[in-house]
C-alpha cells in the first residue's frame, strides 16, 4: 500500500470520528428533550388520576350538600303540614316532599357510585405516583448519562482535532484539497478499497485500465464513477 493512501487513511478515520463526535453532540438537544418529554408524560398522566380523584371528591362534596339541602326542605314542608288546615295546601305539600325525598335518593345512588369510583381511583393514584417516581428516577438517570455524555464528546473532540491535524502534517496541499472536496461531496468517505474491480464506495465496477493502476500502487487514483481515492485491499 502506497505511504501516502496509509496517511489518508489515517487522517479519514479522524474524520469520520471528527463528523461522528459532532452529530452526536448535534443530537444532545433532541436527546434531552425526549427524556424532557417522558418526564412531563409522566407526570401529566400522574395528575389525569390525581384530577380525577379530586373532581370526584368535589362532586361528592356538591352532593353532600345538595341532599342536606333537599333534607331540610323536607323538614320545612312536613313543619308547614302540622300547620295547615287546607287539603290542597296538604297535598302540594305531600307532593314536595315525594318529589324532595326521591331528589335524595337519587343524589345518594350517585353519592354511592362515586365512593366505589373513589376506591379505585384512590388505589391508581397510588400506582400512578409510584410509576412517576420511576419514570422520574429514570428520566434524573438518563440526564447524568447524557451530562457525561457531553463531557466525554467534548473531550474526545478536542483530541481528535489535535490527531486530524498530526495526520493532515507532511501531506500535499494538492492531495489534501482532492481528499476534503471528495469527502466533503460524499459525507462518508474519501478514499475506498478497490475489490474485484468494484469501487467500495459506488459499488460500481471501474474500467480495467483504472484497477490496473490501483493495483500497481504508483500513484493516487480516483474512481471513475465517484472520484473516491481508490486503494488496493490485500483481503
Amino acid at each position: 500500500m502506497l505511504p501516502l493512501v496509509e496517511k489518508l487513511l489515517v487522517l479519514q478515520d479522524r474524520d469520520q470520528k471528527i463528523k461522528s463526535h459532532k452529530a452526536a453532540e448535534k443530537a444532545l438537544p433532541a436527546e434531552r428533550a425526549a427524556v424532557e418529554a417522558k418526564r412531563k408524560a409522566a407526570r401529566d398522566a400522574c395528575d389525569k388520576v390525581r384530577e380525577s380523584l379530586k373532581a370526584n371528591e368535589l362532586e361528592r362534596r356538591k352532593l353532600q350538600g345538595d341532599a342536606q339541602t333537599k333534607r331540610d326542605a323536607i323538614g320545612r314542608y312536613r313543619a308547614q303540614q302540622n300547620l295547615t288546615r287546607k287539603n290542597e295546601e296538604f297535598q302540594a305539600l305531600v307532593h314536595e316532599i315525594t318529589r324532595a325525598e326521591a331528589d335524595v335518593s337519587a343524589i345518594e345512588d350517585r353519592e354511592l357510585e362515586l365512593m366505589e369510583a373513589a376506591e379505585s381511583l384512590t388505589v391508581q393514584v397510588k400506582e400512578a405516583e409510584a410509576e412517576l417516581a420511576r419514570a422520574l428516577k429514570t428520566c434524573d438517570e438518563q440526564d447524568k448519562a447524557l451530562e457525561e455524555k457531553v463531557r466525554n464528546l467534548a473531550g474526545r473532540l478536542d483530541g481528535l482535532v489535535t490527531e486530524r491535524a498530526a495526520a493532515a502534517q507532511g501531506l500535499d496541499e494538492d492531495v489534501i484539497y482532492i481528499y476534503e472536496r471528495v469527502f466533503k461531496n460524499k459525507g462518508d468517505a474519501a478514499i475506498v478499497a478497490l475489490e474485484h474491480e468494484i469501487c467500495q464506495g459506488c459499488h460500481m465496477k471501474v474500467p480495467g485500465v483504472t484497477a490496473s493502476e490501483v493495483k500497481a500502487e504508483r500513484s493516487l487514483v480516483q474512481c471513475p464513477n465517484c472520484s473516491r481515492i481508490l486503494y488496493r485491499n490485500y483481503l
